[in-house]
């Protein structure tokens, strides 16, 4: 599992690679309401935002089962957790106050494992 943490004295953008199949978690701290805090996705085409989590409850663009949302009270960190990672999970992800400025993103790269049996 990679996890990248973003926090007011790192923001900027975190790229991860992971392996097709796999899981994949995204953390941010944003001192603001459960209510007030919002995941989102932007595919390839940069006018396409699907909402993953949306003011303390997940969107149908991401269901319970592929994807979580936990908070932690005491250190106000959000954890987005996307399990199974397939090709079209990649793009880039962003947590950030759903009516503020304050916004953390990192970029999803998924990749294809080499084939095992190539080259014996």
């Amino acid at each position: 599992m990679f996890t990248v943490v973003v926090t007011a004295e790192s923001v900027g953008l975190r790229n991860i690679a992971v392996i097709n199949g796999s899981t994949a978690s995204f953390s941010c701290i944003i001192h603001a309401n459960e209510s007030q805090v919002c995941w989102s996705r932007q595919t390839i085409s940069p006018e396409t935002i699907k909402f993953l989590y949306d003011q303390g409850s997940l969107k149908s663009a991401c269901d319970n089962s592929k994807c979580d949302v936990t908070f932690s009270n005491e250190t106000d960190r959000y954890t987005l957790t996307i399990n199974s990672v397939q090709h079209y999970d990649a793009g880039f992800y962003e947590c950030h106050e759903c009516y503020g400025s304050v916004q953390h993103s990192a970029h999803l790269i998924v990749i294809q494992p080499a084939d095992m049996t190539e080259g014996m």
